[in-house]
This record gives C-alpha cells, sequence and structure tokens, in this order.
C-alpha cells in the first residue's frame, strides 16, 4: 500500500447521437459491487459532488439494498427500472471495477551509519580493514534494512452515464488507479477526477458547437 493514489482517464466517450450538455435534475448513482462498504463509500461521495454542483442525487444502496443483499440473484431489469422510476431520477449514473492488474516489484535494503545512508556496495571499504577495532568501530552503528518484494496493484474502472427513461448511454469514462492507500482516499480522489473530466469535456462540447 502506497501512500496515496495515482488516477488517471484513460478513454473518455460520448454518445453522438445524445449531446453530452442535456441537463438532469435528479440522477440515480449505482456502484456495482459486492463490497458493500465500498459501494457505501463511493456512492456517498458521488452524491456529495451531485449535489455540490446543483444536481440532485440518489444512492442505490438506498434504494436496492433489500433485493441485493437479501437473495444471491441480480435483481431484473424490470425490478430495477420500476426504483429507479419511483426514485424520481431521469439520469443513471453506475461505477463498476472491470480488472485488477497486478505487478511484483523488487525494493532494494539500504545500509544506514552514523546519520547517512548509502545504497549496498559488493565491494568491501578496506580502510577499515586495517584492524579489528576499526573494523568494530565502523561495523557496530551499521544498521541494514533488507530488500523485500510488493505488490503493485492497478485498478481499472469504468463509469457509465444512462438516460432513465430511454435507456441509452450518454457518455462512458475509462480510468485507472495505482496502489490506493484506502478506500476513502481512492473514493475523493476519483470523484474529484470525475468532475475534472466532465468539466473539460463540457468545455470541449461548447467550444465545437
Amino acid at each position: 500500500m502506497s501512500c496515496g493514489t495515482s488516477q488517471e482517464v484513460i478513454s473518455f466517450w460520448q454518445n453522438p447521437e445524445n449531446p453530452l450538455g442535456k441537463p438532469y435534475t435528479k440522477v440515480f448513482i449505482m456502484v456495482i459491487s459486492s463490497d458493500r462498504a465500498a459501494q457505501t463509500v463511493v456512492e456517498s461521495d458521488l452524491v456529495s459532488a451531485a449535489t455540490s454542483k446543483g444536481v440532485k442525487a440518489v444512492r442505490s444502496i438506498d434504494v436496492l439494498t433489500p433485493i441485493v443483499t437479501m437473495t444471491k440473484a441480480t435483481p431484473s431489469k424490470e425490478e430495477v427500472a420500476a426504483k429507479i422510476k419511483d426514485s424520481g431520477c431521469d439520469g443513471v449514473f453506475t461505477v463498476s471495477l472491470l480488472d485488477v492488474k497486478s505487478d511484483q516489484r523488487y525494493v532494494p535494503g539500504t545500509t544506514t551509519y552514523a546519520g547517512g545512508a548509502y545504497a549496498y556496495s559488493p565491494y568491501p571499504h578496506y580502510g577499515y580493514y586495517g584492524s579489528y577495532y576499526s573494523y568494530y568501530s565502523y561495523s557496530y552503528p551499521v544498521a541494514s534494512t533488507p530488500g523485500y518484494y510488493t505488490t503493485d496493484k492497478t485498478y481499472f474502472i469504468e463509469a457509465n452515464m444512462y438516460d432513465a427513461e430511454t435507456g441509452a448511454i450518454r457518455w462512458s469514462m475509462q480510468s485507472t488507479a495505482y496502489n490506493p492507500s484506502s478506500l476513502n482516499s481512492f473514493s475523493k480522489e476519483y470523484t474529484h477526477l470525475l468532475i475534472q473530466e466532465l468539466t473539460t469535456q463540457n468545455a470541449k462540447a461548447a467550444k465545437s458547437k
């Protein structure tokens, strides 16, 4: 686990038949995950982001929880559509994890002495071998940290925006998250990345008119 998260957008597509800037008054936010904690955190941050932009939003976990958790079967299309309609939402926003890629790498050790650090060298420091005491006085304060293997993880995430009435997709964004340090930090950074990308895409759409 690293100290932070590195996220970036790798692709963005919009349906040419559905203008990106079409306004929605209320959006149904659905994080597709079997992890309820992750679903709750990410949906909550997305709802907060939508609200800050003047758009009402509904967390799917508040509406679909009884169906998803009480049975193993996936809710039918009709059941989900009915819940979304009853919530009064005219847009549906989904987020899902497409894939996880793991890479193992070796982190070399270091040797620290007298307030400093240097990389390990296979060649002995011959000046300290002149007598047992000079070698002892050199070696005693030295502390070595062994190297180790660590696994880096890259998460591939997809977000889609749909029209609730027609079911047509409006746009789709694929992004990656590298070594998330925590669920909360990932969620907040992902929300920021999403808003930033939508702002950029809306600006491009406005210029092209």
